[in-house]
């Protein structure tokens, strides 16, 4: 039996990055969701009818940030939550909110964020203790 594809949620607030970016995603098999906002992201996070496997957030979308990765987290913890945007800013938080510390800086070298989102779907299908 074939496994459906791994579905990423990219919350970038600047279309020049979050399309191109989002369109090498699902070149390289994943379903790709699109919010621009913190409150684009919760509204499709809540959606009993949409599951997803990983988020991406920058942390200087509007209505991102922190906020919003303390809402996934809380909301569902099995959700891989991946930081992006400026080191500097995200640093002393960032331990707290994904395992692996700071990890993506812009501008995103794809390919890196491929890896990235493909580590995380490697500790996702691990079992935690």
């Amino acid at each position: 039996m074939e496994s459906s594809p791994e579905i990423v949620l990219l919350v970038e607030g600047d279309i020049v990055v979050r399309h191109p970016l989002a369109e090498y995603l699902r070149e390289c098999g994943f379903v790709v969701l699109e919010a621009a906002t913190g409150d684009e992201a919760m509204a499709i996070l809540s959606d009993e009818a949409t599951t997803v496997d990983a988020v991406l957030v920058d942390m200087l979308t509007p209505g991102g940030g922190f906020p919003l990765c303390n809402w996934i987290r809380a909301k569902d913890a099995s959700i891989e939550v991946i930081l992006g945007g400026s080191l500097e800013r995200i640093a002393d938080h960032a331990a707290s909110l994904c395992e692996d510390g700071p990890a993506l800086a812009k501008p995103y070298e794809h390919r890196f964020v491929l890896d990235r989102i493909r580590q995380a779907m490697a500790r996702r299908r691990k079992p935690r203790p």
